[in-house]
């Protein structure tokens, strides 16, 4: 746990070393991200697997990041677990340039002259 923000991993076995990554990348992204938007409640990852007895499984990744404002919601998918882990990660912190706050300078014509 990440400050008190829950994140639940959903769909990976619990002896899954790359579960471990995933869930330590992502709690990395959320303290980068929660100075920006301070008032995340809860994250989660699911992942569906397509295939997973044959040589090759194929992914589908969905984060869901819950706010008191709103829900934030990104996808991905493909062949490799760590890929679509840094592409989640990336999807996520673009966040940040959304919410920043670039009023920092004083009005004109609020100065008092």
């Amino acid at each position: 746990m990440v400050d008190g923000i829950p994140l639940f991993v959903i769909g990976l076995p619990k002896d899954e070393p790359v579960g471990e990554f995933l869930k330590s990348k992502f709690e990395k992204t959320l303290e980068k991200v929660q100075q920006v938007l301070p008032d995340i409640i809860e994250a989660k990852i699911s992942i569906k697997s397509q295939n997973p007895e044959g040589s090759r499984t194929h992914y589908d990744a969905t984060a869901i990041v819950r706010t008191s404002k709103k829900q934030l919601v990104y996808t991905d998918s493909g062949w490799d677990l760590l890929k679509i882990t840094d592409e989640l990660c990336r999807k996520f912190e673009r966040e940040l340039s959304k919410h920043k706050d670039n009023h920092k300078k004083d009005s004109i014509r609020k100065k008092d002259n």
